[in-house]
């Protein structure tokens, strides 16, 4: 099922997983097992998080529908690809039933900022360009061999359902700006960057509504069950954790104590962003099957 379809009948609870590292030992069947019982919306699966090593995002994909009937959403970045191999991946996705389409730029290797580009694509918006002109079927002509005029040779329409990622604490000040580009060229729903901040989400909301950007913004919460996540959130992943969240936490040092307040004060912030006017709830839960069945189970 498309995501935008799910959206339109409930609110949607996922999550998103990381593929495990090359030659990890993680079980990925056994993580999917779980995962079904959940009985998820969706579930997404990441690719080059971090510009990591980390293949598999394809056959997850895959695998999660085929055999554990979790509807899934592949990740699919364009950082440094050209157009004719973005559109034979996006054929891979096409036979193998992947419809729902997370459209990124990706993220440079060690999210090293001051990385220089080279070649093909380096915004998210040309690629969900492409990636409507295959819903509309067109197809890129070879030159001196298609005997068509133009860029373009017509085909089979495809059916992705382009979903896309969405930046409330986008430093530049051009939140608002980045997301309506990425709509204006066919992206149907967005998945916002870990948010712990509700009032963040809202102005965010306010903002683009003003912009004439209608469609569905789902947030992406990170479980606060663990003291490294608090540090990382701000230090790498350039997030604001709000003063009475981080209070929450004064003075707890134990470990299994700190993940039960964490999952608590998880649990709440969904809440709020219910009561706010999300659509849904995305949980980003790279490996742990089991926080998300906690979470999901008291929501």
């Amino acid at each position: 099922m498309k995501i935008t379809e799910s959206l339109k009948k409930k609110f949607t609870r996922s999550v998103e997983i990381v593929p495990p590292r090359n030659g990890s030992k993680v079980d990925v069947f056994e993580m999917l097992k779980v995962l079904e019982s959940l009985k998820l919306d969706f579930m997404s699966i990441t690719k080059g998080a971090g510009g990591s090593l980390r293949g598999g995002t394809l056959p997850i994909s895959y695998f999660a529908q085929a055999k554990f009937n979790i509807n899934a959403m592949a990740h699919f970045t364009c950082r440094e690809i050209v157009r004719e191999r973005i559109e034979n991946s996006l054929m891979d996705l096409n036979y193998f039933g992947i419809k729902n389409v997370l459209a990124l730029r990706g993220d440079a290797p060690d999210m090293q900022e001051d990385y220089e580009w080279k070649d093909g694509y380096k915004y998210a918006y040309q690629l969900i360009r492409q990636i409507k002109q295959l819903n509309g079927g067109k197809y890129l002509a070879r030159k001196g061999f298609d005997k068509c005029d133009g860029e373009f040779r017509e085909g089979k329409k495809t059916d992705f359902c382009i979903g896309v990622a969405a930046h409330p604490e986008e430093q530049s000040g051009k939140r608002v700006e980045y997301l309506k580009k990425k709509v204006e060229e066919g992206a149907e729903f967005a998945m916002t960057q870990m948010i712990f901040d509700v009032d963040k989400y809202k102005s965010f909301l306010d903002d683009l509504d003003k912009a004439g950007v209608a469609i569905p913004i789902i947030p992406g919460v990170w479980p606060l069950d663990a003291k490294w996540k608090l540090e990382q959130a701000e230090k790498k992943f350039k997030v604001s954790i709000p003063q009475d969240i981080k209070e929450k936490f004064d003075g707890i040092e134990d470990k299994e104590e700190f993940r039960k307040k964490g999952i608590e004060v998880t649990i709440e912030l969904c809440r709020k962003f219910k009561e706010a006017g999300a659509p849904g709830i995305h949980l980003f839960i790279f490996h742990d099957v089991e926080l998300a069945k906690e979470i999901f189970s008291k929501l």
